[in-house]
């Protein structure tokens, strides 16, 4: 039987937010984005080799063994992105969106990390909280101008004040996630997204 398409929670999050933020209807990018996501994988799976091989040569609008077309696919996402947004408490959603939303949802999900931040930060100021927040979820070569000294000068307040803030958000957003993909988990495995890891574990230990 071949594994589910995606490797792990994290994977089916990063993929879904991503696809859903492409036009639906723009079948060419759609096409390499997969393309990409799917050679950038260490180790795909049987099922993720052969969709690749149909994606590059455009076959059909059918991958996944033919099982399963764009839309299909983009609806599975759709379906996974759903869950998120129903089964999490607000503050695991908004850090999900925030790790891996694009463009108004990342927006939406670093705001509400940002208020939920006002009550243990250290700050109260919600812009400059809303500053540190997409700092943190910044890639590290991206965050020039966006320094504790620059943002300090822009509102106000020490550079060790918002070092301090700023630690605290990356303990406790990393927390959020954790909770939020372990809480995600049970369903995904059970919905035969994502593998099973306690039995691919055990299997493991048995062919050890």
């Amino acid at each position: 039987m071949d594994k589910p398409l995606f490797a792990d929670v994290s994977h089916a999050l990063h993929v879904s937010y991503l696809v859903l933020s492409l036009p639906p209807r723009q079948k060419a990018p759609f096409r390499n984005m997969l393309i990409q996501l799917l050679e950038a994988l260490d180790e795909p799976t049987l099922a993720q080799e052969r969709w690749l091989v149909e994606l590059r040569g455009e076959v059909s609008e059918r991958g996944y063994g033919g099982s399963l077309s764009m839309d299909e696919y983009r609806a599975q996402c759709a379906m996974i992105t759903d869950a998120v947004k129903t089964r999490l408490p607000s503050p695991e959603y908004a850090a999900v969106l925030a790790r891996f939303g694009h463009g108004p949802e990342k927006l939406a999900g670093c705001k509400r990390l940002a208020t939920y931040a006002r009550r243990s930060s250290g700050i109260t100021a919600l812009t400059l909280l809303l500053d540190l927040t997409a700092r943190h979820y910044l890639p590290k070569q991206q965050r020039q101008d966006l320094t504790f000294r620059a943002l300090a000068d822009k509102h106000g307040g020490s550079p060790a004040t918002l070092f301090r803030a700023a630690r605290w958000m990356d303990q406790n957003f990393r927390k959020l996630e954790a909770l939020a993909i372990e809480r995600l988990e049970p369903s995904f495995v059970a919905h035969g997204v994502v593998p099973d890891r306690t039995a691919c574990d055990s299997a493991q230990s048995v062919a050890a």
